[in-house]
């Protein structure tokens, strides 16, 4: 069963809300971990499941943010959702070269597509999350904190949604074409 939005959402709420309010990147990091459990627990309790993205999501910013809090160095925190956009981007090209095709995985149950677009989009999504991954770094390292805190909670939303717009609507197409 898939997480809900909110449950997924909790620790990126969390983070912008301390954020804004304090402008404490370190205060802000240490409430995401928190509320990355929570996610946990609650996912547990109402789903009796809890995905890999999300167990990957929570390692990911205990480690890396507990270091940023540690050691008070941001930059910890700023390479998380890098890693957590390349760990998927690589996993979704390990998986097509050994033959499992991870977005088929996700979605074949639901759409049905000829199998050679089920690799482009596969390598689609694989090349998305890595240049995403980039982005992060650039904009991390080449702009003030708060515009990277602006672009990880709303620009790398936006950029998803866009990408996902993007693939639902090739695979309408694909679908039209496959019915006539």
């Amino acid at each position: 069963m898939q997480n809900n939005l909110f449950f997924e959402m909790l620790p990126l709420v969390a983070f912008f809300g301390v954020y804004y309010f304090t402008k404490n990147i370190y205060l802000a990091t240490a409430i995401c971990i928190v509320a990355s459990w929570l996610q946990l627990l609650l996912c547990k309790f109402k789903y009796n499941h809890i995905s890999k993205n999300t167990w990957i999501s929570t390692v990911l910013i205990t480690v890396f943010g507990g270091l940023t809090i540690i050691l008070h160095n941001k930059t910890f925190v700023m390479l998380k959702p890098t890693l957590l956009f390349w760990i998927m981007g690589v996993s979704l090209l390990i998986g097509q070269i050994a033959g499992k095709n991870g977005i088929k995985l996700m979605l074949g149950k639901e759409i049905h597509l000829p199998n050679s677009f089920w690799a482009k989009l596969n390598l689609a999504w694989a090349l998305f999350f890595i240049t995403m991954g980039g982005i992060n770094l650039f904009i991390a390292f080449n702009y003030p904190e708060d515009i990277w805190v602006k672009f990880k909670v709303f620009g790398s939303l936006g950029l998803s949604i866009i990408f996902t717009a993007i693939t639902a609507i090739a695979v309408f197409i694909t679908q039209k074409k496959q019915a006539q």
